[in-house]
C-alpha cells in the first residue's frame, strides 16, 4: 500500500535522500498525479528540431506546400514557439535553406581561385543530385504566386550568391582575378551550369565539364 504522504505528492515535487528511488516508482500508480511533461526544447535544440522539420516537409510536399502548423507537429514544438523565434514563414524556410546549402556546399578557401571554384562547382553538383538537394533547388527556381514564398526565395538567392562571391573577392585581394571582374557574374556562370544539368537536363554534371568551364572563367577573369 502506498504511504498517505505520497497520495500528496505531485510528479513534479522535488524529494530528496531516500524518498527519491521510492517516489519513482510509485508515482505513476498515485491516482490523479501527472506525469512530468518532456522538458521544452530550448536555444540550439529547438533551432535544429525546426530546422529539420522544415527541410523534412520541403523534401515531401514542396516549399509551396510547407506550414508552419505541420513544421510544428513534426518538430514536436508549439506553434507559437516557431513563431517567436522566426516571425514568419518565410523567415523560417530562409533560415532552413541557407542553413543546410551551407553545411552541405561550404565556401572554400584554398588560397587558389582556380581550386575554390572547382571544389565549389563539384560541391554544389553533389548536393543537388541527392533527394533533399534537388527538392531545395527546384523549390528555390520555380516561379510561384505566394508572396511569402517569393520573399525566401529572394531572400535565399541573396544570402546564397553573397557568401559564393567571397572566392572571388579574395581572389581579387590577392591579385589573382582583375579588379574589374564581377563575382556575381562568375558565380552565377558556374553556378547555373550546376543548376541546368540538374534541373533542366536532368543529370548531374561531370567532373571533366566543371573543370573545363572552371578553366575557361578563370582564364577569362585572371589579372594581367
Amino acid at each position: 500500500m502506498i504511504p498517505h504522504f505520497y497520495r500528496k505528492l505531485t510528479c513534479d515535487t522535488a524529494t530528496v535522500g531516500r524518498h527519491r528511488q521510492k517516489r519513482k516508482r510509485t508515482c505513476d500508480k498515485v491516482p490523479g498525479v501527472k506525469k512530468p511533461k518532456p522538458p521544452q526544447l530550448r536555444g540550439v535544440k529547438l533551432r535544429r528540431a525546426v530546422l529539420d522539420a522544415t527541410i523534412a516537409r520541403v523534401e515531401a510536399v514542396g516549399i509551396d506546400q510547407v506550414r508552419i502548423a505541420d513544421v510544428a507537429v513534426a518538430a514536436g514544438v508549439h506553434e507559437t514557439s516557431i513563431y517567436r523565434r522566426w516571425k514568419t514563414l518565410a523567415r523560417l524556410l530562409t533560415d532552413a535553406l541557407v542553413s543546410r546549402t551551407a553545411a552541405e556546399v561550404p565556401i572554400p578557401d584554398t588560397g587558389s581561385v582556380r581550386t575554390d571554384l572547382a571544389e565549389f562547382a563539384t560541391a554544389l553538383a553533389r548536393f543537388v543530385a541527392t533527394p533533399t538537394g534537388t527538392a531545395l533547388v527546384r523549390g528555390t527556381v520555380v516561379a510561384d504566386d505566394d508572396p511569402e514564398v517569393t520573399a525566401m526565395r529572394e531572400e535565399y538567392w541573396h544570402h546564397r550568391l553573397t557568401a559564393s562571391e567571397q572566392i572571388v573577392r579574395r581572389a581579387q585581394s590577392r591579385g589573382e582575378v582583375a579588379a574589374t571582374a564581377d563575382p556575381r557574374t562568375v558565380v552565377l556562370s558556374l553556378g547555373g551550369l550546376v543548376h541546368i544539368h540538374a534541373i533542366h537536363l536532368g543529370r548531374e554534371i561531370s567532373a571533366e565539364t566543371i573543370r573545363a568551364a572552371v578553366d575557361m572563367i578563370v582564364d577569362g577573369i585572371a589579372a594581367s
